[in-house]
Order: C-alpha cells, then structure tokens, then sequence
C-alpha cells in the first residue's frame, strides 16, 4: 500500500512539473527592436562622434607640434619637450575623460530602458501565466517565444504615455 501511494505521489509531482507553462525571449531582438533603445544608441553614437572630432582635433594638433619637433631634430629645447609631453598626457586624460563620461551616459540612457523591458516581459508573462521565462540563447528547444509580444507592449505603453 505503502509502495503504491508513493508511486501515486510521485507520479502527481513529475505531473504538475512537466505541466510548468514556459516562454522564451531573445532581449537582444527586443534591445534592436525597441524604438526608444535605438533612439538612445543614435544619441550615444552622435555624443560619442562628436567628442571624438574635438579630440581629434587637439590629436591633430598635437601631431602637427610633434613633426615640428621631429624636424628641428637635436635643436629642440628641453622646455619645448616638456611642452609637448605635456600636452601629450593632457590629450590622455581628456581622452580618459571622454571614456567615463560616455560610459556614464550610455549607464543613464540604458539602466531605464532595461527597467522598461523588464517590466514589459514580467507583465506579458503575467498575463499569459507563464510561470518561468528564459533566455531564449540558454534554451536549445522549447517554450512560446514573447519577443514580439513584449516589443509590441512597449511600443504600445511609450504611445500611451506620450
């Protein structure tokens, strides 16, 4: 009897776990799907471009001194090398500045984005019950796809708070 109401019990719990309603979603599709993702990557690339050229510039000029340099040979003076070294570790630390200050940006731009997104997945799977949504890249086969429908949701929530 014993045996039996084990097997019985065994057999409910592997039942209610194969029956476990699993979806699937790729959020790098979302990430290139996602209207407000894209029009946050195009602001980043055009800072990004933009403080490039000013750097460039100075690079440029830097450049310029250092040929200068290069061509009066051994007539150079000690203080036009310290000038041009230090202009060198100037164009450095602004080129270091640039660095953080982009990887700031892009943290202040995508941090919300990535809140929206999950916020989006968690309410698609909620409404369709889904009781566990995975990375479709970890899942060789299996689950309901939610990409689109979760593009579609943010898409529809950005239109309503407009």
């Amino acid at each position: 009897m014993k045996k039996i109401l084990t097997l019985i019990m065994a057999i409910s719990i592997s039942g209610s776990i194969f029956a476990a309603k699993i979806a699937t979603i790729s959020t790098q599709k979302v990430f290139q799907g996602y209207s407000k993702a894209q029009s946050a990557k195009t602001k980043l690339l055009d800072e990004k471009n933009k403080l490039e050229g000013q750097l460039s510039l100075k690079a440029k000029s830097l450049d310029k001194v250092k040929k200068e340099l290069i061509a009066k040979g051994k007539k150079v003076t000690e203080a036009e090398a310290d000038k041009y070294k230090k202009q060198e570790m100037e164009l450095s630390k602004e080129y270091q500045a640039l660095q953080q200050k982009l990887s700031r940006m892009e943290y202040e731009e995508m941090v919300p984005i990535q809140t929206e997104i999950k916020s989006a997945i968690n309410q698609v799977a909620r409404k369709n019950k889904y009781e566990m949504v995975i990375e479709e890249s970890a899942v060789l086969y299996g689950g309901d796809d939610i990409t689109a429908e979760v593009l579609k949701s943010l898409e529809n929530s950005k239109k309503i708070k407009l």
